[in-house]
């Protein structure tokens, strides 16, 4: 009777109506992500939590610039005792969501020692909009440097407004990015908090960062042994195979590709989905890779286990299809109106921070890794230029990424009352400050997680080595918290 049902159902949707194709953009597939694990089982947001806004100056080194914008912020003032500590999330390259200020480790250490927690926006991220639209001219105003100032404008805010803040201990806390922010925060700003906590921070800027892919490579590995590996390293030779047979139906058809494949595709294509591999070790759980591995192997590397992941990403059955079109991805990028969709998900402005100081361009430099070659740094230079501009050449983007590290520090931040969490399968961990940097600003290796286990909340559900290292951060702020005191 079951394999009657599936060959009735087969006939169906072989006999129906072809579905209109949905596109789905490129850049909403890799659109910068929110570090902080998802409550699986979300709440009500309590009523204590409330979302402000702050004045900002536009240009925080310019004393003639009297510009100025409002920052938002959530806050939770429930368990705040006057003088009781501070958790300052620093937020990166997302749109800020209240619920992080009740599930997450910071929440439940707050409550314990009646401390009050704030999650302040970046500028020019969600709705922290400091000019009238996202131009070229505009996002000058975008760096590290500015959002820092922001930040530190906020701590005075906060000594000043709070009841009994001025005697408060402000831990720094953040993920990916922004724990790179709130590390170069400590070194900048000392005086300004009593320790950072930084989660899955990349520290030095490197323009083409092939050891991504390399890394991501290894999380499959490791989780699924060499079997995985070779399966996946198999399907993107396949891949790679048809692509250079031109048989460019059978990859628009199973890859989910709104328009024909077309010869000057390859490097979006392979870059795109090695780049969705790249997810999983990023913000998925160590279990989405084993499964993931069991696809592949299965299929033994054909195209279409290969393939298989896209359904956790498109609505394939309801008829989405993917977006690779190079002059569409181009066009969509210079759009500088807020209510662009490349803007709204923050796709052009994180672009511009990349391609104008810190790089980090995922390439496929290195032959240490399962994805090919097809995606050169020289890939993601050409887009540069594409979207801002002939003015954005390679040679300006490595002059200022070692200027960049000359004046944050890359991997020796000077820094005290630190602490470095990783996930070991996290591809940023690569440029992560991996060991001890000093007595006082020290390293935790999270064995089988990935980027960002360590914010969310305690659950019993946590793995040995997670729980471990959620009791290791507690202890180090409180003893912060003491040294402050």
């Amino acid at each position: 009777m079951g394999k009657l049902l599936i060959f009735v159902a087969t006939l169906t949707i072989a006999f129906a109506a072809p579905l209109e194709k949905t596109k789905v953009p490129f850049f909403k597939l890799l659109a910068p992500r929110d570090p902080f694990p998802t409550d699986i089982y979300p709440r009500p947001i309590p009523q204590n939590i409330s979302l402000e806004t702050i004045e900002q100056r536009l240009d925080n080194f310019d004393p003639s610039n009297l510009a100025v914008w409002e920052q938002r912020y959530y806050v939770n003032t429930n368990y705040y005792e006057p003088g009781s500590p501070i958790f300052l999330f620093l937020a990166g390259e997302w749109t800020i969501t209240p619920y992080r200020l009740s599930y997450s480790l910071m929440h439940d250490i707050a409550s314990e020692i009646n401390g009050s927690l704030y999650y302040l926006e970046h500028r020019y991220y969600g709705e922290s909009r400091p000019t009238p639209n996202v131009s070229d001219a505009n996002l000058r105003f975008l760096t590290p440097e500015q959002a820092l100032a922001d930040a530190a404008h906020f701590v005075n805010f906060i000594r000043t407004s709070a009841p009994g803040a001025e005697n408060s201990p402000i831990i720094l806390v953040g993920g990916h990015y922004s724990a790179s922010l709130a590390v170069w925060f400590r070194a900048r700003y000392p005086h300004l908090s009593a320790g950072v906590w930084a989660s899955s921070a990349p520290l030095p800027s490197v323009v083409d960062f092939d050891q991504f892919k390399v890394a991501t490579g290894a999380a499959f590995r490791t989780v699924g042994g060499d079997s995985c590996y070779n399966a996946l390293e198999a399907g993107f030779g396949r891949m790679h195979e048809l692509f250079d047979a031109g048989e460019f139906d059978i990859l628009t058809e199973t890859f989910h590709l709104c328009d024909p494949l077309e010869p000057e595709d390859a490097a979006h294509f392979f870059s795109l989905m090695a780049e969705i591999y790249a997810i999983l070790p990023q913000f998925e759980f160590e279990e989405f890779i084993a499964s993931t591995c069991d696809v592949i192997v299965d299929g033994e590397g054909s195209i279409e286990s290969i393939a298989y992941i896209l359904e956790n990403f498109i609505d394939v059955v309801g008829g989405q299809c993917l977006d690779i079109d190079y002059d569409s991805i181009i066009d969509a990028e210079r759009q500088t109106e807020w209510d662009s969709p490349a803007v709204v998900v923050g796709y052009r402005q994180w672009t511009y921070q990349l391609c104008s100081q810190i790089g980090w361009f995922h390439t496929s430099g290195s032959p240490d890794q399962p994805f090919g070659d097809r995606f050169p740094a020289d890939l993601y230079h050409a887009g540069c230029q594409a979207v801002f501009g002939e003015s954005f050449t390679e040679a300006r983007l490595t002059s200022n990424s070692a200027r960049f590290n000359t004046i944050y520090g890359g991997l020796e931040p000077d820094v005290s009352n630190a602490v470095f969490v990783y996930g070991q399968h996290d591809p940023w961990s690569v440029l992560g400050r991996r060991t001890n940097l000093s007595d006082d600003a020290t390293a935790i290796i999270i064995q089988g997680a990935t980027l960002g286990n360590d914010l969310g909340p305690r659950h019993p559900d946590n793995p040995p080595a997670l729980r471990d290292a959620k009791i290791e951060i507690e202890r180090l702020i409180l003893e912060w918290i003491d040294e402050f005191n």
